[in-house]
């Protein structure tokens, strides 16, 4: 018999930088796809694996667990509503009450899987990422919102009997319920995500928030 020479081992050691990068994108890739479309609950780790065409093992590996690649997928797709709420908070960029409708209302019409990741994840009793979504975006936006409010009722350019915190709520409201119920409203009211409708939006909801808070005409 001729001998064969022995078949080496494949190391266990950590992939190669240029690997592990590559593995880790088509991870989260494959989170972007699926997470959002199914839910926490609705995937499995060897879903993902599937979908990204690695070993599922490699979501242990890169993130600790399934939970830890939601996270990063959260991390990554919430970054420009972040971003806006740091602008919002900058002394540098003072914002308007207009401004603040604009930025929410880009921010939701931009991004559509948002409405059924918040009502699946979010406000359904058992909402896995309810915690996490309460903390980073309404419990941080709120009492920004409050804070500028106030400041624009000080300087006298909205009406001091408003109270800043329903004043928040309607401004959330107009902003967000057209895209949070975006199948209903468009085929009710031609709600739709595309630039020309969320201008045209802007100019109506603009206009009617500053006229109806703005300061009282002085009497004859």
């Amino acid at each position: 018999m001729v001998p064969t020479a022995p078949r080496k081992r494949r190391g266990r050691g950590r992939p190669s930088a240029e690997d592990s990068e590559d593995v880790r994108e088509k991870l989260l890739d494959a989170a972007r796809e699926l997470f959002p479309r199914y839910g926490y609950r609705g995937v499995s780790s060897r879903q993902i694996g599937a979908a990204a065409g690695v070993n599922f093992a490699m979501i242990r590996y890169y993130f600790g667990g399934k939970p830890g690649l939601y996270r990063e997928m959260l991390n990554g797709v919430m970054q420009p509503a972040r971003k806006t709420l740091d602008a919002m908070s900058s002394p540098e960029s003072p914002q308007q009450i207009a401004h603040v409708l604009e930025n929410i209302t880009r921010s939701w019409a931009a991004n559509p899987w948002v409405a059924g990741f918040v009502v699946r994840e979010v406000l359904a009793p058992d909402g896995p990422m309810r915690a996490m979504f309460l903390r980073e975006f309404p419990e941080r936006l709120a009492p920004l919102v409050e804070r500028m409010v106030e400041g624009e009722i000080a300087a006298g350019k909205v009406r001091a009997d408003l109270d800043p915190r329903m004043l928040v709520l309607s401004i959330v409201s107009l902003a967000v319920f057209p895209f949070l119920t975006l199948p209903l409203t468009n085929r009710v009211f031609g709600v739709r995500n595309d630039e020309e409708f969320v201008g045209r939006f802007l100019r109506h909801t603009a206009d009617l928030l500053t006229r109806g808070v703005g300061p009282e005409p002085l009497s004859a």
